[in-house]
């Protein structure tokens, strides 16, 4: 996959759900120039995604470019020759070091493994991300939009899409997991573009994992 790949149903989805969803479609209005983008390369997908885990899109952006400038080209080879120590000097917490390095081992054994996940179903690609440790639900639909840009991804358990939904149509911060199901029904099967816009419209920084 090559770097910074727009997903190639994002015109698609913007078009389909401007006419779903009159408040998404003013968001999208406002926003128009951004767009969901993969960087392509798994291992640094999962990697800014275990380093944004529980902490605000800048200070994610700040410890990410620490880390890249740490390992010089991000690629499990590079940080396999790396100590705890080295990488927790990029502003990672112990627990954080440890998944990486471990998804650094796991990339090294199972390439072939790996190089499967794009012909899987998102279900199956979650299952065998979460047996990872570090790598939860979250992290897996992080990397399933943000790595193979599957289209229809909603993050139920993330607190951004969460508070924006809340903000834009139930007039809360903290709406439940079926309220927020409820609204995105409309969404589908774009939920990973709604959820984007959702993202940009309370974030000055562009959310990339």
């Amino acid at each position: 996959m090559k770097k910074n790949l727009k997903a190639p149903w994002w015109d698609e989805a913007r078009e389909y759900l401007s006419t779903k969803d009159k408040t998404l479609k003013k968001i999208i209005i406002k926003y128009d120039a951004g767009f969901l983008q993969s960087r392509g390369d798994p291992f640094t997908a999962l990697c800014r995604t275990i380093i944004g885990q529980q902490i605000s899109v800048k200070a994610a952006a700040s410890i990410f470019n620490k880390f890249e400038l740490k390992v010089k080209k991000i690629n499990y080879k590079n940080v396999l020759k790396l100590n705890i120590n080295e990488i927790k000097k990029c502003g990672l917490s112990y627990k954080k070091c440890e998944y990486i390095l471990g998804l650094a081992n796991f990339f090294n054994n199972n390439q072939s493994k790996i190089k499967s996940w794009k012909n899987l179903s998102d279900e199956i690609v979650i299952k065998e991300l979460c047996e990872l440790n570090g790598i939860g639900p979250w992290s897996a639909e992080m990397f399933l939009m943000f790595c193979l840009l599957r289209p229809n991804i909603l993050p139920l358990g993330d607190l951004g899409l969460r508070k924006a939904v809340g903000i834009h149509y139930l007039n809360k911060t903290n709406p439940t997991y079926e309220e927020v199901s409820n609204i995105a029904k409309n969404w589908t099967p774009y939920c990973s573009a709604a959820t984007w816009y959702m993202w940009r419209s309370i974030d000055p920084i562009p959310v990339e994992y």
